[in-house]
């Protein structure tokens, strides 16, 4: 899934790598020399989906109860507010600050919501969609370009499908077969894949 999702690989084990046997798999040992973990607590519901705001204030998580959780990255994972989503929703990207959701369904639905917080706690005060429209094919995975303007979704014709934010069509890119995940770095005018078949992969787009 998304876009920021990272994965910790036991890293720790490294630390004392002169001390240890060859990996198992011949990996390069890797240059990250510690690492501690932070925060911990536990969601509403079990997740399928979660992106963080690029401040690194809010986190969204789509849950197995058909609603995506706003949390404050806290200590506690304080709860900002709660969205109602269709049962077919799969993934979900965000806005840079938080300010817009977007969402895909296995019923083939792209859904943007707009989202208004409270000055005072930054709770969320309200919100309302503000585009939908049908997606070519059963999307799988969703990146939302930095500047709003352009969904790039993984659909199950091993492409990736760009379009408007409003639903206009600009163009595809054809994938690896069993392309799982697909995010975008930042503001870079590129999107990047991994697939079942351990491969990653980073395609620069000429954006329109």
């Amino acid at each position: 899934m998304k876009k920021n999702i990272a994965l910790s690989l036991c890293l720790s084990l490294f630390l004392f790598a002169p001390q240890l046997p060859t990996p198992v798999y011949g990996e390069n040992v890797s240059k990250i020399i510690d690492w501690s973990k932070k925060k911990e607590w536990e969601t509403s519901a079990a997740p399928r989906d979660f992106a963080v705001s690029f401040d690194k204030e809010k986190i969204f998580i789509l849950e197995q109860d058909n609603k995506v959780r706003v949390y404050a990255n806290s200590y506690n994972g304080n709860r900002l507010g709660i969205i109602k989503v269709a049962p077919t929703t799969v993934a979900l990207d965000i806005a840079p600050r938080g300010g817009m959701l977007y969402l895909i369904g296995s019923d083939k639905s792209y859904t943007a919501i707009e989202i208004i917080y409270q000055k005072k706690d930054e709770s969320i005060a309200n919100w309302s969609v503000k585009h939908t429209w049908k997606t070519d094919n059963q999307p799988l995975d969703i990146a939302q370009s930095f500047d709003k303007k352009y969904a790039f979704i993984l659909e199950n014709d091993n492409k990736v499908h760009i379009y408007s934010i409003k639903g206009k069509k600009y163009r595809t890119v054809p994938v690896f077969p069993g392309t799982v995940a697909i995010t975008i770095p930042s503001r870079k005018r590129t999107f990047s894949l991994v697939n079942r078949n351990s491969t990653y992969k980073s395609i620069e787009i000429p954006l329109l």
